[in-house]
């Protein structure tokens, strides 16, 4: 019996230690206001000189049997990486984008239906060549329009990220967040106080010039490339505590 009334007593015991947990914290609700703070977003923007240019060239052979179609474009599409690479582009900026083996068929009327044929076999080859120094722009336009029965697609203008001022950006688009918070909470009749969060973000608007051209019909000579700018943007959204 005894240990029936202690359990009962235990019992009574924590429901009365839960209950005064639960009113003390209600009254801590009530009687202390929670943090009060502001929450802003800040932008910075700086223009950079375009110092990169991407070329995307695509090698295209065709023939009645599949086998003679991919062994011309394995051929010449190794030949061309070989001149890209000779011209001083290196390894690491040569990327195969897309590879395609595919039979195209060719359309008929017969008895006023439409029906189709197997016409030859195609295989394509594209690659992304990155050239870094876009003085020899023109030397390079002249390479790839001399690579036969190949299309260029090209340039792709943009910054090298490693050159932009990415601390000098983020100090500027807090600067700008501050103050925007310091407006705010002088209209609401506060003041800003420290830092309690900080959420960074990077957009990036980067610059196109692209151009296409069926090369291995020129005269082998380059076109020039203006390289433009590049407008980067940094921003910030930061919650400050408002006093």
């Amino acid at each position: 019996m005894k240990e029936i009334f202690k359990k009962i007593n235990i019992i009574y015991l924590v429901l009365v230690i839960l209950l005064l947990a639960g009113v003390g914290y209600s009254v801590y609700r009530y009687y202390v206001p929670s943090k009060r703070t502001i929450t802003v977003t800040g932008t910075s923007k700086g223009d950079y000189a375009n110092q990169v240019s991407t070329y995307y060239l695509t090698l295209e052979y065709h023939n009645k049997e599949k086998d003679k179609a991919v062994e011309e474009l394995n051929e010449k599409s190794k030949e061309a990486v070989e001149k890209i690479k000779e011209f001083g582009i290196d390894s690491n900026d040569i990327k195969t984008q897309n590879m395609n083996v595919y039979q195209r068929e060719e359309a008929y009327l017969d008895q006023g239906v439409t029906k189709y044929k197997s016409d030859e076999w195609y295989a394509s080859y594209s690659i992304e060549v990155t050239l870094r120094d876009l003085s020899r722009s023109i030397e390079l336009t002249g390479l790839l329009t001399t690579i036969e029965s190949a299309s260029m697609w090209g340039p792709n203008l943009r910054i090298d990220d490693s050159e932009t001022d990415s601390d000098e950006l983020l100090i500027s688009a807090m600067e700008d967040a501050r103050q925007k918070a310091e407006r705010m909470a002088k209209s609401m009749g506060g003041r800003v106080g420290k830092v309690l969060k900080i959420d960074e973000g990077m957009t990036s608007g980067d610059y196109y010039g692209l151009m296409r051209t069926d090369v291995g019909l020129g005269s082998g000579e380059g076109a020039p490339i203006e390289p433009g700018t590049s407008s980067v943007s940094k921003s910030v959204t930061v919650t400050f505590e408002l006093r």
